[in-house]
């Protein structure tokens, strides 16, 4: 993807889909009043002009209020138009020493564009005008008449009249919105149509726009509302039915206007049988003054409206509301009585599953599904209904579902990558991110938020089928819960001993009664498991991303609603809890950072997978990141690496053993067959998804507050090949050829490789990969990390979802300006590392800590991690750094791979190294919470391989300045040591 497609994706995220933001583009900002002064007080003062202006406006939440400028005469307003610009012009019949119609021409002469409506202030102004002539006699500099009949909305009517005159050529297009036709000639009558018409538009209008889930679509809402045009005669007439076919609504027509240069008394009728027989049948409410046409209009199946009726504008507004479909739908059995009403998508999509068969026909025939589609704003999906008989169907079901997948799709396309707010009648709404409540989403929720919005900008599903690439159905609870719940219970306790005294504290706190209902309504909603998980406001932050530090949970599928909302319930206090942790309070002490800076926003998922006898778990997880920090071969720093493995993602971002490759270069490998078979994976997690007596408690709930581990359950690898999920991920090793074999079908050990998904390409993973971490990166203007899942049914490829789960930054806190010396000898050096990440000087070191390598042992592990952390502690307490080196990997949850320390253990360090000891030793870590921190902190990462190229650790002269007997040393030298870090090239070494 180049840099122009990356562009048209990022205005896609920011503008929205379908150039809906073009919509409504000429738009009437000032307006210049010319009226004597006599009338423009009796307008201000009696009509309240200006007033009235405004408060439509705000009550119908439009956006922008139009500045109103009122003047004299014509003069005057001509010497204001030479130096200022105006949208519109309303002029009154007595403008000073010129006509109205010369200063319309010499108003458009100065300003082409501008609009020109004259305003009658009685109907005394119509026979000086000659209501009667027809159009092509009047000013054609004049735009249009209007005559004020004491109704404040008809200034509201001009406005909108002239804004959807200039706009509909553009807007109506393709039928992104639709056309009220209205066929009226007599000034009088426009002038009480169009107020009431546009009155109605809008109080629908504000009715779909309260039932949109965020901000901008309410913004849509406004911009696609229908527009309403207005033809004075026969030729405008059918203008306007061809020129918008596509696009009409609805028709408010006269029986009796001008055809050619006649008046026709039958025109409306011959105009309407003149649409019908183009195919354009769309509902229809004549009116006239002579109501023995009402027998004519009932012929043609239309409505009719006496004009010398005083129910006349009830008529009308019965007809936008009952035909146009502007009110609630009203469903009916096949006599035409009413069984059930309602009022949103929602409650239609719900209602249509349950409704006879006879009234889906009723209202199919009669193209009410395809109106009330329209009347929403769902233009195209209106008329995919209208283009579709009930006797396209088999059966009245087959019709039921048709309908049900066209409204389920109207809504998953309206809110897929959007952010909406929570709403308990429509909380599942697909492809969208909801919030609920107040303040920060936190910065997981943030990025979740936005990649949401990208993924569906960028259509992947489409670039690389068969994937469905997607981010999980998501609920954040935002900051402002959290703030509450501390408020409201006096959290975190004064004095708190522990973790686990912290816990049962917030776990003894109930939370609100809406936030209660909002987790139960979360509950009756998803049938899968969820994950829980922190999003605190420094978390992904390109600053201190805090990754890791907080706690995630997974609450089962089992268990019934009340078990799972406790679950649930609880895990959320949990996340809450933790922002109060001993480990996040280290972790903000380190980083310099204030508990009162922190808030935690909380993410609810659900888990991508599904289940293998009694377990819950992806076919496989990983992480991806832009930065490959030991490239190989062909690889370059740029081409970014992943690590996958079977199971959950707990394997990879602990440190566990995973599958690591170049997404760019997936066949390029890191190792020979027999280290791959040697090091490969060998446990997967997965969450309990079953009653286990044995575990919970005589099938009680498991206890959350024991740990993130309290729903999971580590199965060996040879567990996962009788559940049949290792098909297409792994290879067998031949020990006879000593060599690996494509495949599970020969007897022999299982190596987890992915080869047919990698060299093979039975799925685009490492291409769709690749693309992400290039796309995420330019949107983050920075490396970045991915967390993924990845699950397909059976053996089949076709229904493969991709769930992308997390995207945060992945960056180094070193001056890129640091000029790096020249690299001394190995006599003047401690260390020397060719796999090295990181970039400047760090000068005054005096302490290293080191593990022995001839007195380590894998199995010894813990022992030595508690060990490190006490000498840690020490230097802590001293306010002095060091640098840390030891066997294996740092911070891995598998002890038999490193030594399994967390951050808040070696906060104290400002160089890790890890020592290779030799063959069978896993590869250097490339991806892990404990890593993110690490460079996100600044804290050089090195890796010394067993060869001289590799780089190369002085044991002798740390073992001269260490002390102690155990495997754990601690060397304080006499002279310090320097730290340098050259970054451009992958190099490290400390100077001596």
């Amino acid at each position: 993807m180049d840099a122009n497609t990356f562009k048209a994706v990022f205005d896609r995220v920011t503008f929205g889909e379908d150039d809906f933001h073009e919509l409504m583009r000429w738009r009437i900002l000032r307006i210049l009043v010319v009226l004597p002064h006599y009338d423009a007080w009796i307008l201000e003062h009696d009509a309240k002009l200006a007033d009235q202006i405004v408060g439509e406006y705000h009550q119908l939440n439009l956006t922008t209020v139009p500045r109103l400028t009122t003047v004299a005469d014509g003069e005057e307003a001509l010497e204001m138009l030479t130096h200022r610009t105006f949208e519109l012009i309303i002029i009154g019949m007595r403008v000073g020493e010129i006509s109205p119609a010369e200063l319309a021409e010499r108003a458009k002469a100065l300003h082409p564009e501008i609009a020109v409506l004259l305003l009658l202030s009685s109907r005394s102004d119509l026979a000086a005008l000659g209501d009667d002539a027809p159009p092509s006699e009047k000013p054609a500099a004049i735009d249009a008449h209007f005559l004020w009949t004491g109704d404040s909305r008809l200034f509201l009517a001009m406005i909108k009249y002239m804004e959807d005159k200039k706009n509909v050529p553009h807007d109506a297009r393709d039928g992104r919105v639709g056309v009220l036709l209205v066929v009226e000639d007599s000034i009088p009558f426009h002038s009480a149509y169009l107020p009431l018409l546009y009155g109605e538009m809008m109080t629908q209008t504000q009715r779909l726009i309260a039932e949109e889930m965020n901000e901008s679509e309410k913004y849509w809402r406004m911009r696609t509302r229908p527009k309403i045009l207005l033809a004075r005669n026969w030729e405008e007439a059918l203008d306007f039915g061809q020129t918008y076919s596509g696009a009409l609504i609805g028709i408010v027509c006269d029986v009796s206007f001008r055809r050619g240069a006649v008046t026709d008394e039958r025109a409306g009728f011959a105009f309407i049988e003149q649409l019908r027989s183009m195919g354009i049948d769309v509902p229809v409410i004549f009116q006239s003054s002579d109501e023995a046409m009402a027998l004519e209009a009932e012929r043609l199946g239309a409505r009719f409206q006496s004009k010398r009726s005083a129910d006349l504008h009830r008529g009308i507004r019965r007809f936008i509301l009952e035909e146009l479909g502007f009110g609630d739908f009203v469903f009916r059995d096949s006599r035409g009585d009413e069984i059930r009403r309602v009022s949103s998508l929602r409650e239609f999509e719900i209602a249509l599953q349950s409704l006879p068969a006879a009234t889906i026909g009723y209202h199919a025939e009669r193209n009410d599904f395809s109106r009330w589609m329209a009347a929403h704003g769902e233009y195209r999906v209106a008329r995919r209904i209208r283009a579709v008989q009930a006797s396209d169907f088999p059966d009245a079901e087959a019709h039921r579902e048709f309908l049900s997948r066209a409204f389920r799709e109207v809504r998953e396309v309206r809110y897929r990558g959007r952010l909406v707010e929570f709403r308990f009648d429509d909380p599942g709404a697909p492809g969208a991110v909801a919030r609920y409540g107040s303040g920060s989403l936190g910065g997981k929720g943030r990025g979740l938020a936005f990649f949401n919005a990208l993924l569906n900008a960028a259509d992947l599903s489409q670039s690389f089928a068969p994937f469905r690439v997607e981010i999980p159905r998501t609920l954040i609870i935002a900051t402002g819960e959290f703030d509450r719940f501390i408020e409201e219970h006096g959290l975190p306790p004064e004095g708190v001993s522990s973790d686990d005294a912290l816990y049962r504290a917030f776990l003894a706190a109930p939370v609100h009664a809406e936030l209660t209902a909002v987790l139960r309504a979360v509950i009756d909603r998803e049938e899968v498991p969820l994950a829980v998980r922190s999003s605190a406001l420094l978390e992904d932050s390109q600053s201190t991303p805090f990754a890791g530090v907080y706690s995630t949970y997974m609450i089962p599928s089992y268990g019934g609603p009340e078990k799972r909302f406790h679950l649930l319930h609880d895990a959320v206090r949990l996340v809450w809890a933790c922002t109060f942790c001993e480990e996040a309070a280290k972790f903000r002490d380190s980083s310099g950072v204030g508990r009162e800076e922190e808030k935690m926003a909380v993410v609810i998922q659900s888990v991508c997978g599904r289940e293998h006898e009694g377990f819950w778990f992806p076919r496989l997880s990983g992480t991806a990141g832009s930065l490959n920090f030991y490239p190989v071969g062909p690889m370059e720093r740029d081409d970014g690496t992943a690590c996958i493995a079977v199971g959950l993602g707990r394997s990879v971002v602990d440190g566990d053993r995973g599958y690591l490759f170049c997404p760019r270069r997936p066949t390029v490998q890191w190792s020979s067959e027999e280290a791959r078979w040697r090091e490969g994976q060998t446990h997967l997690w997965a969450l309990k998804n079953s009653e286990d007596p044995d575990a919970t408690g005589a099938g009680g709930p498991p206890d959350l507050s024991a740990g993130e581990s309290s729903t999971l359950e580590r199965l060996s690898i040879r567990r996962a090949e009788t559940m049949d999920v290792l098909r297409h991920m792994a290879s067998t090793w031949d020990a006879v050829g000593e060599r690996l074999v494509d495949g599970i079908d020969t007897p022999g050990p299982r190596v987890v490789d992915f080869r047919d998904i990698l060299v093979y390409d039975w799925l685009p993973l490492a291409p769709l990969l690749d693309h992400l971490l290039r796309l995420s990166r330019s949107a983050m203007g920075i490396p970045v990390e991915l967390e993924f899942a990845l699950d397909w049914k059976g053996f089949r490829s076709d229904e493969a979802v991709f769930s992308l789960l997390q995207v945060r930054p992945l960056i180094s806190k070193v001056g890129k300006a640091t000029v790096i010396p020249a690299m001394p000898e190995d006599a003047h050096l401690v260390l020397r590392s060719g796999r090295a990440l990181g970039h400047g000087i760090i000068r005054g070191i005096q302490d290293v800590v080191w593990v022995d390598p001839d007195r380590y042992s894998p199995e010894e592990t813990e022992s030595l991690r508690d060990e490190v952390a006490a000498v840690m502690e020490e230097l802590a307490a001293e306010h002095r750094h060091a640098v840390l080196i030891g066997p294996g990997r740092w911070g891995s949850r598998d002890r038999f791979l490193g030594i399994p320390v967390s951050w808040s253990q070696v906060r104290m360090a400002k160089l890790i190294v890890e020592a290779a000891r030799g063959p069978g030793d896993p590869e250097p870590s490339q991806g892990s919470h404990f890593f993110h921190n690490l460079v996100a902190l600044g804290v050089g990462y090195a890796h010394v391989g067993t060869h001289a190229a590799g780089g190369f650790i002085d044991w002798d002269y740390l073992r001269r300045s260490g002390n102690g007997d155990s495997a754990v040393r601690h060397s304080r030298l006499e002279n310090p040591v320097d730290i340098v870090m050259d970054g451009k090239n992958g190099r490290a070494w400390l100077v001596k």
